[in-house]
């Protein structure tokens, strides 16, 4: 009798590990949405400049690439004066 009572509590427990098993599916799928950034960013500014804001002051940045990765970046600065020559200074930043 104790060999059946044994042979019936094992049973039972092997059971019970047994359909305690789960099966897991992971799925994986692409956003609802998707950022693309900016190839390329120009900003320019004017400002008035020298003895009663008669010359002016040109400056225009340009970044091409993403904000995580920018390829070259370039800053152009034209001065316009009423007294003297003008000039304009390029200075470009590819790494």
């Amino acid at each position: 009798m104790t060999f059946k009572l044994t042979a019936i509590v094992l049973a039972t427990a092997l059971g019970a590990v047994a359909a305690q098993a789960q099966t897991t599916v992971i799925t994986t799928e692409a956003p609802a949405v998707t950022v693309e950034p900016k190839t390329s960013t120009t900003v320019t500014t004017k400002e008035r400049t020298g003895p009663l804001g008669l010359d002016s002051k040109t400056t225009t940045r340009t970044t091409t690439g993403s904000s995580i990765s920018t390829e070259c970046s370039s800053k152009t600065v034209h001065k316009e004066r009423t007294l003297g020559p003008d000039t304009t200074v390029t200075k470009t930043d590819c790494p």
